[in-house]
């Protein structure tokens, strides 16, 4: 937390650099210059350009206030500008999330109940890390999701081991694939549903490719997929 010895350095700052006058520019040059994470220290770690855009307005504000005498509070004003401000409970929730999805990784690490397990718990991990770099305030993984797509994978007998991806809405979604028309591309939905894509061949007309698209229930999904021929690729 900054001191008052640091509240004082960044006043002579803004006075010295005429700050108010960051309100007016748009230009990116200008916005690094301004925005600069290690402006009296105040920034412990890199933000987002926006964010240190936002932090500097508040200090304008916090600034203009002491001024003209209006009542503040260092300890208001400091959470509002550095962003140390205590854990909302959309963060709360975001971490609890975090730490479901890492416990069901370890489990799936340590079972001998589910196939693949290495495979599968480095393949989650990685997509879990990934999608925490890329957006780091949000949650990485729907537990949920992954919790039924664990649950398909290990009550269906000898499935092959997927091409696992995220999807935007952080879902897991498996697929199986071994040619443009032999296709099973599965998205595990938070809900317990499942939306299926799959493209087999038409059994009339081998040289043409049935496409079809649908929602199921976890419960349902195999039986829905099977008269298209899923598992003669998807399964050993």
């Amino acid at each position: 937390m900054p001191s008052i010895q640091d509240i004082k350095e960044y006043e002579k700052y803004a006075a010295a650099r005429n700050i108010h006058a960051m309100t007016q520019f748009s230009r990116l040059e200008d916005a690094k210059e301004f925005g600069d994470p290690e402006i009296c220290g105040l920034y412990r770690t890199p933000r987002r350009l926006s964010e240190s855009y936002r932090s500097v307005e508040r200090w304008i504000k916090f600034v203009d206030q002491s001024k003209r005498g209006i009542p503040t509070t260092v300890k208001m004003n400091l959470e509002e500008t550095t962003g140390l401000q205590s854990e909302s409970p959309f963060d709360q929730l975001t971490k609890l999330r975090d730490d479901k999805v890492l416990e069901i990784i370890s489990y799936v690490q340590k079972s001998s109940q589910i196939p693949f397990t290495e495979r599968l718990a480095k393949r989650l991990r990685f997509l879990f890390d990934a999608a925490k770099e890329e957006f780091p305030d949000e949650f990485a993984i729907s537990p949920e999701s992954l919790n039924n797509f664990l649950t398909f994978f290990q009550y269906t007998p000898n499935l092959k081991y997927p091409d696992i991806v995220l999807t935007p809405s952080k879902n897991i979604q498996a697929q199986w694939r071994t040619a443009s028309n032999r296709h099973f591309a599965v998205e595990f939905l938070p809900t317990g549903d499942a939306r299926f894509v799959i493209f087999s061949p038409d059994p009339r007309h081998p040289e043409k490719t049935i496409r079809l698209s649908g929602l199921a229930s976890i419960d349902s999904l195999l039986e829905t997929a099977q008269p298209h021929g899923v598992l003669s690729w998807a399964s050993e």
